[in-house]
């Protein structure tokens, strides 16, 4: 009896006692129409943009193409031409909402990213770069990982270059372009370019400063875009060693590569 009697009260228990449920709703999410958005040049054409977010109870993400920012006003230089779309997206308690906004650029007004310029150069044409045959013997061959600064064991001699007569076109026009043309002017290849001029590396000799930056590609890369020594292997991540207004100097070798070890080194002048 004693045993039936414990179980006709745990039974009970299990029926008198309702689970604990957290039954609170979400709030609603805000439509893309509800957005109070403003964005806009400070001057007429200009490539300076503030992005606000004037919206009530939503939290702001801007993708302004150079960079991010979750402020709820928030100012970029931008340094492409043309028509450039601002992707918004707004937190709300029960989610988040995507936006766009679009602003024609006709000039660069507003100071920006030396290296922009540096690269592209700053008209609508944009700017040619070709193996600089002028100041180097070599301009494509290997060298000293993190420690040399141009091409000077293995080497190609210039009349078996690849790419000989072709160029490299970058341009701001919409976007970071970058296109690799032949002698008569045909497409090659066209992508897109960035860099970033905070990922620096050092010469474990020294301890001096041996790189200055990374260019990185994407659909396309530069003159003899491989690795010296494997035709299959495409570059598109490459370490910056120069870049004025008229030389670029660029060099490769796996992330994990020891000092003086055999890196590719790349040597390129402004057309």
């Amino acid at each position: 009896m004693k045993n039936i009697a414990i179980g006709i009260l745990s039974i009970w228990l299990l029926v008198a006692c309702d689970p604990v449920v957290d039954n609170k709703e979400m709030g609603g999410i805000v439509s893309e129409s509800e957005l109070k958005l403003d964005v806009h040049a400070t001057t007429d054409g200009g490539n300076e943009i503030i992005m606000t977010n004037n919206t009530p109870g939503v939290g702001s993400y801007w993708d302004h193409i150079t960079g991010i920012s979750t402020q709820q006003t928030a100012t970029a230089a931008l340094p492409f031409l043309g028509e450039q779309t601002i992707k918004f997206i707004g937190f709300c308690d029960g989610g988040q909402v995507i936006a766009t906004r679009t602003v024609t650029i006709k000039q660069i007004d507003h100071p920006v990213a030396e290296e922009w310029g540096l690269l592209a150069g700053s008209g609508t044409n944009g700017k040619a770069w070709v193996w600089n045959l002028e100041d180097y013997d070599a301009v494509y061959g290997t060298g000293g990982w993190l420690t040399e600064l141009e091409p000077s064991w293995d080497v190609t001699p210039v009349e078996e270059l690849e790419d000989l007569d072709c160029e490299l076109i970058f341009d701001l026009n919409g976007g970071p372009n970058l296109t690799k043309i032949d002698a008569d002017g045909n497409i090659l290849e066209k992508g897109r370019f960035a860099f970033d001029m905070s990922a620096v590396k050092n010469n474990p000799d020294n301890g001096e400063q041996w790189s200055i930056g990374q260019l990185k590609l994407t659909g396309v890369s530069v003159l003899s875009g491989h690795a010296f020594y494997d035709d299959s292997n495409i570059i598109t991540t490459f370490e910056i060693l120069e870049l004025t207004d008229d030389t670029m100097v660029l060099c490769w070798n796996p992330s994990d590569a020891e000092a003086w070890t055999d890196a590719t080194f790349w040597c390129l002048r402004k057309k």
